[in-house]
């Protein structure tokens, strides 16, 4: 009886722990913390979103380096992974892909944020009435009215 009563619950922790992950929010923190830093940049700051979306490329830019370097060890040595050797060099290509379609996105991302801010840099708001709240002069107004 004594030995049921410590067999069953061990087999019980036994079966939770192998159907544990090791680790199982690595990728979703590192998600968490982009987001984070995302959502922390004002919208209307353009410089700092073009800044976020260059460090996303850079950190993309570096990644895909690291997977081509990956596959070609696995195309230059396929022998040492044998049939693995075919799996492994099929998920780097997947993450070649991927990387490089995060990094053309990104860039293109602060590309437009870089001229969102140079357009907002160049406007003129020095006419706008000083106790309004809007950026558009009365001038302006007025002006779009009467065409």
């Amino acid at each position: 009886m004594k030995v049921r009563s410590f067999l069953l619950p061990g087999l019980i922790l036994v079966f939770l722990s192998a159907c544990a992950q090791m680790n199982p929010m690595g990728s979703v923190q590192n998600n968490e913390i982009h987001n984070a830093n995302r959502l922390a940049i004002d919208h209307k700051n353009h410089d700092a979103l073009a800044k976020y979306h260059e460090n996303i490329a850079k950190e993309m830019q570096t990644k895909l380096q690291e997977q081509k370097k990956r596959l070609q060890e696995y195309e230059d040595h396929s022998y040492y992974y044998g049939r693995k050797g075919l799996d492994l060099k099929s998920h780097a290509t997947a993450n070649i892909r991927y990387y490089e379609q995060s990094l053309e996105k990104n860039s293109k991302e602060a590309a437009i944020h870089r001229k969102m801010a140079k357009e907002q840099k160049g406007l003129d708001y020095t006419d706008a009435d000083d106790n309004s709240d809007s950026i558009i002069s009365k001038k302006t107004l007025k002006n779009h009215y009467r065409n």
